[in-house]
């Protein structure tokens, strides 16, 4: 478990939160669309990748299926069907009698999938700095051009994302859980995460937004957003309205505030906003140019809402 610093609870974490969940989901969705649909089949190539490529792309040998189920939470039979399906893509294969590494005539992504990583994460920085966040300057290298910065850069963004995932696995149930979940959060805050002053206004882990303020969503508007199928979505809403972590309201589900308000759900989001500060300094090093990002001001989306005072 990662220690949250005092400096890291004293940020404005809901904010921050809001955001790069946004980010997380247009990551997940990007995902699943690549895997046909399938969400932990597109985790469990992603953990293969990082783990048999050294920094400089070369294979460096395999994981076994246990470690893979391991690291990300998941049933070994769980893991082991979809690295079956991998091996069937051609994606990956054996290394030795237990481990498994990405295939040596697998197809690496394409330079445009990188290119749309990078520039999602500066629309991230930017939206940040348009909502009013100061990120702390830091040393960093020369900047380099986004060609030639995109495929590290993916790189650390999958190692962010799985690190992201592990952390979602213990208060959420699985990563499924933690994806579906992170949908009904940022819709349902979906006319406060991009409104400058909203935003600032329910900025801190305590000082969450009224019910008002935040809208229902829809089981078809989550299947939309997420790329997963409704009936999926369905059941797991349904669950989760059984365990009193969301209500079904006129116009759709709201998530339990008082379920976001909880301990493990709290420091999970603490944990999640120290690795994005840590990956926006990675990123630097590497030759992101942080400073250089232009804010992004979005025009407010409120839906005849008032302000309390």
């Amino acid at each position: 478990m990662i220690h949250i610093s005092e400096a890291a609870n004293s940020r404005r974490n809901r904010l921050i939160f809001r955001c790069v969940l946004e980010f997380l989901l247009d990551e997940g969705r990007r995902l699943i669309d690549r895997h046909g649909g399938g969400f932990t089949r597109g985790v469990v190539h992603m953990a293969v990748a990082q783990a048999s490529r050294s920094p400089g792309g070369n294979v460096r040998g395999g994981i076994s299926v246990r470690a893979i189920a391991q690291s990300l939470g998941l049933a070994y039979e769980t893991t082991r069907r979809q690295v079956a399906v991998l091996e069937s893509a051609g994606l990956v294969s054996r290394a030795g009698d237990s481990g498994v590494t990405i295939a040596a005539g697998a197809p690496a992504p394409p330079l445009t999938w990188d290119l749309e990583r990078c520039e999602g994460l500066r629309r991230l920085i930017a939206d940040l700095k348009g909502l009013g966040y100061a990120f702390d300057p830091g040393p960093g290298a020369t900047p380099q051009r986004d060609e030639d910065l995109a495929a590290p850069l993916g790189a650390l963004l999958d190692a962010f994302i799985l690190r992201v995932l592990e952390a979602g696995v213990a208060p959420y149930g699985s990563m499924l859980d933690a994806l579906i979940f992170s949908g009904l959060i940022t819709t349902n805050a979906g006319d406060i995460t991009y409104d400058r002053e909203l935003a600032q206004k329910y900025a801190w882990s305590n000082s969450p937004p009224p019910d008002e303020l935040r809208r229902p969503v829809t089981i078809a508007e989550l299947s939309e957003r997420l790329g997963l199928h409704h009936e999926t979505i369905r059941r797991h809403v349904v669950r989760y309205v059984a365990q009193g972590y969301v209500a079904r309201t006129p116009g759709g589900y709201l998530s339990s505030m008082s379920r976001q308000q909880s301990p493990e759900i709290l420091q999970g989001g603490q944990i999640i906003v120290q690795r994005f500060l840590q990956l926006v300094q990675a990123a630097r090093q590497m030759g992101l140019d942080v400073e250089a990002i232009s804010p992004n001001v979005r025009a407010p989306t409120r839906r005849g809402v008032t302000l309390a005072t």
